[in-house]
């Protein structure tokens, strides 16, 4: 879905699915492509793509693209992982996580086709009274426990002082699961990544305003708290030492309306953390070739 709107000279990327495939589009066409050097700017563009970006992309994610829906787990299993996560030993999640690998489910798939969708589980067992909120706390803290015993296994070395993020939640925000999400594959990447949690908007404007950040990254799961997301982006783009920063928005609120992303004056929404890695990448080209 393309939005036909922009917030001063940043433009709108909806992530879309169209039957089953992953994609996004620009709604506006940047100044850049208008230039008279654009053959000289785009020939470095793709000598860029095809001799780093990509190549960085398939070692991170090529065990996620491969992966079909009858690889991944399925909704019995989440269902009792679920289940294992809120018991009160914790041995329980890490043995059937274990098997989940031994099964020969690469991590990467396991974080995503498992941990998120059992967070989301979670979720949803609380908001249908079918579980109280020390449960869903306790079960979502095992699932962290999860995240960043694994995520922390392959450290990669940071690409450069441009891949550097903040990812943040607004006070009071439950859904920080996908955050801690991100961050993960975005390390693994190779960004810089801080994530910051319940911060109001002044100060993540400051935390921006003292180092140069080329990503910003913001969770939202109710409507509740788009004034504050709004605000939020807003008090960055006006800080940030990166005139060029680039807002990347997710979480429950912006899949159920896609429309949300431009109200809130962000360039891109992701529905999970691979596509988030990849967004922010394209949008640090997009800063670097429009310099």
């Amino acid at each position: 879905m393309e939005r036909k709107s922009e917030v001063g000279h940043h433009k709108h990327f909806v992530y879309r699915e169209p039957r089953g495939r992953r994609s996004f589009a620009p709604s506006l066409m940047p100044d850049v492509f208008f230039r008279p050097d654009i053959d000289e700017r785009q020939a470095r563009l793709a000598e860029v793509l095809s001799g780093q970006i990509v190549p960085r992309l398939q070692l991170l994610h090529h065990d996620v693209r491969r992966v079909a829906p009858t690889q991944v787990p399925g909704p019995e299993e989440i269902n009792e992982f679920g289940a294992l996560a809120m018991a009160a030993d914790a041995d329980g999640a890490m043995a059937y996580f274990e098997r989940m690998r031994a099964k020969g489910h690469s991590l990467e798939t396991l974080f995503v086709h498992f941990l998120a969708p059992t967070a989301s589980h979670l979720g949803e067992l609380w908001e249908q009274d079918r579980c109280d909120f020390v449960d869903v706390t306790l079960g979502v803290a095992r699932l962290q426990e999860l995240l960043d015993m694994f995520g922390s296994s392959e450290p990669r070395r940071i690409i450069d002082t441009h891949h550097r993020s903040l990812l943040a939640t607004i006070p009071g925000e439950r859904h920080v699961f996908g955050v801690d999400m991100v961050a993960t594959f975005m390390r693994g990447a190779g960004w810089d990544v801080t994530v910051e949690k319940g911060l109001d908007p002044e100060g993540i404007a400051s935390l921006v305003a003292g180092e140069w950040v080329g990503v910003f990254g913001m969770t939202l799961s109710a409507e509740t708290g788009l004034d504050t997301i709004a605000r939020t982006v807003e008090g960055v783009r006006r800080a940030s030492a990166n005139r060029s920063i680039s807002v990347i928005v997710g979480g429950p609120a912006f899949a159920r309306t896609p429309e949300l992303v431009a109200q809130v004056g962000a360039d891109a929404a992701a529905s999970d953390a691979p596509t988030a890695v990849i967004l922010a990448k394209k949008l640090l080209l997009l800063q670097a070739v429009s310099d």
